[in-house]
């Protein structure tokens, strides 16, 4: 196979196509209509394979079939039929996205159900830290976190950002209790996560000094910390421990000092 080929093979792969339906269709949009006899010996498939990999390049649109006098004879459709399969793919993905909530769910009162009421997990490194904080998108109503820095400390803008659109977008709130008296502009995109679903307060160093990240939500204690590269994160499901920890979280957050936020992008000072 030519370096051209092999590249052409390598963008069709990601439309669902295995690498001999792709090899086929290029097959025929090179050589033109062709008899499934002839594309199994230039292919080196076996004639039933070829039949198959046909008939879903046909209910895909990408092969169009032509009877003809000795039987049927088959061509490749306009590559222009690759942009429906995109479309139908990202509505696959909505539909999924819609669909995991439920999902999610179900499957959490089936566990309840399997008598599991306290779990302690271990987590390391950043990956470790991207599943905890992915973990918190579950919070129902509410996200109670200590904060010592905001996420860009630790993901790369991107992440972060696409992060606070999903707390927006299933309507979570955040209060954040910190050591710092001044934030800096912290998004670009997610003006509602400032106006409606985040709060700050202040709670000085000398009353409590927050060496911990904490999150607080639903039946979950999260907490953890990162050394240079070390990151390791502890998370506790445990009913009792999360409803104390929400009840010291109230009691300070009364004792906190407010911030003003300055404008939409989250920058916030002392009052």
């Amino acid at each position: 196979m030519s370096e051209q080929a092999d590249r052409l093979l390598s963008l069709l792969l990601p439309y669902g196509l295995s690498a001999d339906e792709a090899s086929l269709y290029l097959n025929l949009w090179e050589n033109g209509s062709s008899s499934a006899l002839i594309l199994s010996r230039r292919l080196d498939l076996a004639r039933t394979k070829a039949y198959r990999i046909l008939d879903k390049l046909e209910k895909l649109g990408l092969v169009i079939v032509r009877l003809h006098e000795r039987g049927k004879r088959f061509e490749a459709a306009n590559p222009k039929q690759l942009a429906v399969i995109t479309e139908d793919r990202e509505q696959e993905v909505k539909k999924l996205k819609s669909n995991f909530p439920i999902l999610e769910e179900q499957l959490g009162k089936l566990a309840f159900r399997g008598g599991e009421k306290s779990k302690v997990l271990y987590y390391e490194g950043i990956e470790g830290l991207k599943q905890v904080t992915w973990n918190s998108l579950k919070a129902k109503g509410e996200l109670l976190t200590l904060e010592i820095k905001d996420l860009d400390a630790f993901f790369d803008h991107e992440t972060a950002e696409n992060l606070r659109e999903r707390f927006v977008e299933r309507q979570v709130k955040i209060r954040t209790l910190t050591n710092m008296t001044y934030i800096s502009k912290w998004t670009d995109v997610s003006q509602a996560a400032v106006k409606e679903y985040w709060e700050i307060r202040h709670i000085p160093k000398e009353q409590m000094k927050i060496k911990f990240e904490i999150l607080i939500y639903n039946d979950v204690y999260t907490m953890y910390r990162y050394l240079g590269k070390e990151i390791f994160c502890v998370e506790i499901y445990n009913r009792e421990l999360a409803e104390m920890q929400r009840q010291l979280f109230e009691y300070m957050w009364l004792k906190a000092r407010k911030f003003k936020v300055l404008n939409d992008r989250g920058e916030a000072k002392l009052l």
